[in-house]
């Protein structure tokens, strides 16, 4: 990108790092919140890199991350331009809540999608403050960024992965299903830059169902055919500070590969890759089949074959309930444990990585846009 790029009330200018804020919302106590924003750019032409952080407050490593990327070393090795925003919900930041108290929703599923809006409806609650100010900065976003990484956390003590969407396209569109290989082929050039161990999204249906489409790099991949991914960084409120240098090292190699910096790619180190040798997708499994207490036996980066057991089952007296254990379903590598012991009928006590027979890219669900 070589014009002049303008983010709220900071332009880049060659050589520098700028900082500014970018409006978002105003609140009835007579303060505006806005969104803080760290402009990068070489002295030389090159892409633009959009990176966020922040959107779920009590995922804090990502912001860190930012911080310890950008610097003057940087700048004068760069090429093209990195816009960086660290904060993108800070009410939920102050108050370390995964969604801001104006706003009593997930904020990472407020972002546009291909369907159009619907009719206004009077007993419908319009969208939110903070989901409109989403809008206008996507629309920022799409006009200006080349590549774009979102930051997030997972699960205490969870792998640091790369989550990569499948591309969905219009069934029966030929131009569309091409277009959508092609973006699938330079998004795995992208995850496999990166450097960290790389997790496919849920299938299309399930995809769709839990409005992944409208988070952030899911909006941009989706709707504007950006290449994007979320990074998944392990512990969110006591950030891991090796984890965290892995991020930079790996977003650096993203821009080694987009031609933003010309030296060598870094090894990604003292954190755990997994390369399974055949993709894998994420999914939540096994499931409690009654409630009880849950001694987790496992950990992130451990494979486990189906029917290894994972977990010891008791009840508040701390006695075995049922037969006492909990098998794996499938055959897998742990991603994370899901927080706490105590557990309800059907719920999930890990998430883990498992082998993907699908593809990656699907038609849209054809239920899709007519509800």
């Amino acid at each position: 990108m070589d014009d002049r790029l303008t983010v709220g009330n900071v332009t880049a200018e060659p050589g520098t790092i700028q900082y500014g804020r970018w409006e978002a919302l105003a609140h009835p106590t007579g303060h505006m919140e806005f969104f803080p924003v760290i402009l990068a750019r070489g002295a030389a032409p090159g892409p633009c890199l959009w990176l966020t952080a922040g959107i779920h407050g009590n995922e804090q490593a990502g912001p860190l991350a930012l911080y310890r990327l950008i610097s003057e070393d940087l700048v004068r090795r760069l090429k093209g331009t990195i816009v960086a925003m660290p904060a993108l919900n800070p009410a939920g930041l102050r108050t370390m809540q995964r969604a801001p108290y104006h706003a009593n929703a997930d904020p990472n599923r407020f972002w546009p999608e291909m369907k159009g809006t619907p009719a206004a409806d009077p007993d419908r609650d319009p969208p939110s403050s903070l989901e409109q100010a989403y809008q206008r900065l996507y629309d920022e976003i799409v006009a200006s960024a080349d590549y774009f990484i979102d930051f997030h956390n997972a699960w205490i003590g969870s792998l640091s992965f790369a989550l990569r969407d499948r591309i969905l396209y219009q069934a029966g569109d030929e131009a569309d299903q091409r277009r959508a290989r092609e973006l699938a082929d330079r998004l795995d050039q992208m995850v496999n830059a990166y450097g960290h161990t790389v997790v496919n999204e849920y299938p299309a249906e399930t995809y769709i169902r839990e409005n992944l489409h409208r988070t952030a790099s899911g909006s941009v991949l989706q709707k504007s055919r950006i290449p994007a991914f979320t990074a998944e960084l392990g512990t969110g409120l006591v950030p891991d500070p090796a984890i965290i240098q892995a991020a930079c090292a790996g977003t650096r190699n993203v821009m080694r590969w987009a031609g933003m910096l010309d030296d060598e790619n870094e090894a990604i180190e003292d954190t755990r890759v997994i390369r399974p040798g055949y993709p894998v997708r994420r999914m939540r499994t096994p499931r409690v089949p009654e409630a009880c207490i849950v001694h987790h036996l496992v950990d992130a980066g451990m494979r486990v074959g189906k029917g290894d057991v994972v977990a010891e089952m008791r009840d508040v007296w701390g006695r075995p309930v049922g037969n006492g254990v909990i098998r794996s379903s499938h055959e897998g590598i742990v991603l994370g444990r899901t927080h706490g012991v105590y557990f309800y009928p059907g719920q999930p006590i890990l998430t883990m990585a498992v082998r993907d027979d699908g593809t990656l890219i699907a038609p849209y669900p054809d239920t899709y846009g007519k509800l």
